[in-house]
């Protein structure tokens, strides 16, 4: 196979902050799970997100799916998000940051578009021409990277889709994020190419779903406990009288 990162290291790429995160988190566990195993994160051009894959510069990486190249094995999915719009400040849709948006919502936006070649599957996915129903979506400004992107819709240029995680990793004064309710949610798996060594990048993404789902699971506890010490410190709750 194309694995030069030597048999007991895994070189594991990623584009997004959090995939990051996450990534150098399985990294540590992998010591304790995978004995004889070491992980080195390095982070990837998102641009031609396979292209380092491809090249042998990474064994391994977790990415946005989806992926449909015949040469890329794509292991479970691993992380979840729900999709979201980045928007201006003062954009009609801006108010709308606990309700939601729909699809239907993008008719007449200009949407950013970053990265990927228009050709790719990737960029048909996240960049639609036409709302569900079928009216026209518009483009924005093609740009590189996702600062690049920000920097275009605190300018008002367009909106650009996101997901809920990138309101936390790229809070910005002048955009708000707005989830889409009714789109499937973002899901990121760990892709390697085909004919490598299947056994190694299996057990390494065992491991970084077992780290993904702890952390959501402890997220979950924080968010319970926060919600908690809120209903408290609004006084007690008044009980229901016996009819």
């Amino acid at each position: 196979g194309h694995g030069r990162g030597g048999p007991g290291q895994l070189r594991a790429g990623f584009a997004c902050q959090w995939c990051g995160d996450l990534l150098l988190a399985a990294a540590a566990r992998t010591l304790d799970r995978l004995p004889g195993l070491r992980v080195r994160v390095l982070e990837i051009d998102h641009r031609d997100s396979l292209a380092a894959l491809r090249a042998g510069t990474v064994d391994v990486q977790l990415t946005e799916l989806p992926v449909t190249d015949r040469d890329v094995v794509a292991g479970p999915v691993v992380l979840r998000d729900r999709r979201a719009l980045a928007v201006p400040r003062g954009h009609r849709l801006a108010q709308r940051s606990e309700t939601g948006v729909v699809q239907e919502d993008l008719a007449g936006e200009r949407l950013i578009t970053v990265g990927e070649p228009a050709d790719s599957a990737a960029h048909t996915f996240h960049y639609p021409r036409h709302t569900p129903s079928g009216r026209p979506i518009g483009r924005g400004p093609a740009v590189a990277t996702w600062q690049d992107a920000l920097v275009n819709v605190g300018a008002g240029r367009g909106v650009a889709p996101a997901s809920m995680r990138a309101a936390l990793y790229h809070a910005r004064p002048g955009v708000a994020y707005v989830p889409i309710i009714d789109a499937p949610p973002v899901q990121y798996a760990l892709l390697w190419l085909r004919g490598n060594d299947h056994v190694r990048m299996r057990g390494f993404a065992r491991v970084v779903g077992e780290v993904a789902e702890a952390a959501e699971a402890a997220q979950a506890a924080e968010a319970a406990e926060a919600a908690q010490s809120a209903a408290a410190a609004a006084g007690p709750a008044r009980q229901p009288t016996a009819a």
